[in-house]
């Protein structure tokens, strides 16, 4: 049996996509191990645990999220606590995720091991100061040169490849997993419902939903999902009668969410390069769920509902907008049937169980 150790820099509680890529490893015969990084050590007393057939090994440098320099120093030192583990064992596949992951994998590989470079954003989109992102650029560009394969997840990463590496380029969108979906009808409301599922990060265009909708008694707005923003949000959220947020949820729950779902929100402020370009799952999600979705003015996404026919674009930042926006909907609900019937035609299209199996190419 061939080992495949991934590594990751989050606490794994866990992470969707690469258990995801783990899953069918294991389905497909091969042993792994991922090893990550419990920076806050919320999960101290799991440092071994098995999910699935898969072994997750834990390792505790400590650091709060955000803390800089400590948190430089506690990557260094769970860089060189894996480099320890992996001299002491056998492996054929390094799996690497993000580039932090690459970086930590690189320093500690065997010379006879596989490394994979899994790529799952546009990284040089991350920083707007133009120095930073040049050298953004070039950190990425080494690691590529030095991997075997290269995992990418939208388009516009190729275009920042070398074309010496385009041979190793392995398409993996984060699409979501069909067995996850058990296709319900909607669960009926008097309501429009309006929904954000996921990470709750952009708190202006999410309170700017919120406000836009205040005075519509028959508009309900739900933010499921913890994030950097959920604090500033439970604050305030107390103040609206048709407002809810309801916090973390376990990724096997998200079906019955979008049940409870006519309208999918996904939008993000447009200041930043990787929001523009990203390809969200929970996108794929609202398609296999048939939710029409809402998505931002200028993003990537704009052009695939003005194709598909399947949703309506805003500019998040607009308060006035997004109400006229929900106004209309509101006021002429039959077009969101209309919505409906065009994503019946594409709802199969995006789903993880067939292009997962682009892996097959790298793992032999």
């Amino acid at each position: 049996m061939k080992k495949v150790i991934m590594i990751v820099t989050n606490r794994y509680d866990p992470d969707v996509r690469v258990h995801k890529e783990a899953k069918y490893l294991v389905s497909r015969g091969f042993e792994v191990e991922i090893l990550c990084w419990d920076r806050e050590n919320e999960y101290i007393n799991k440092a071994i645990e098995e999910m699935d057939g898969i072994k997750i090994r834990r390792f505790f440098p400590y650091a709060k999220y955000g803390t800089g320099i400590k948190q430089i120093k506690a990557y260094i030192k769970f860089i060189l606590e894996i480099k320890k583990y992996l001299s002491k064992v056998e492996y054929s596949y390094l799996h690497c995720h993000d580039l932090d992951g690459v970086i930590a994998g690189y320093i500690g590989k065997s010379k006879k091991s596989k490394l994979i470079f899994d790529m799952h954003e546009f990284y040089e989109g991350l920083n707007s100061n133009n120095k930073n992102r040049r050298l953004i650029k070039w950190i990425v560009s080494v690691f590529q040169n030095k991997s075997k394969w290269i995992i990418y997840v939208n388009e516009v990463q190729t275009t920042r490849t070398s074309k010496k590496n385009h041979e190793k380029l392995i398409y993996l969108p984060n699409y979501p997993e069909l067995s996850n979906y058990d296709m319900k009808y909607k669960a009926p409301d008097d309501k429009l419902r309006i929904s954000y599922i996921g990470s709750v990060r952009q708190y202006n265009e999410l309170k700017n939903l919120i406000d836009a909708c205040k005075d519509m008694d028959d508009v309900l707005v739900a933010i499921h999902g913890m994030g950097v923003a959920y604090e500033k949000l439970k604050q305030i959220i107390g103040n609206y009668s048709n407002a809810i947020l309801t916090g973390v949820f376990d990724f096997t729950q998200s079906s019955d969410l979008y049940c409870a779902t006519d309208i999918l929100y996904a939008v993000y402020p447009m200041d930043n390069i990787q929001n523009k370009l990203s390809y969200p799952v929970k996108f794929y999600e609202a398609i296999i769920t048939k939710t029409p979705v809402i998505v931002s003015k200028g993003s990537v996404l704009e052009g695939f509902i003005a194709e598909h026919d399947i949703g309506f674009v805003v500019d998040g930042g607009n308060e006035e907008e997004i109400k006229d926006l929900v106004s209309y909907i509101n006021n002429n609900k039959q077009i969101l049937l209309e919505k409906v019937e065009n994503l019946e035609k594409i709802q199969f299209n995006y789903s993880w169980e067939e292009v997962v199996k682009n892996l097959d190419v790298l793992y032999t």
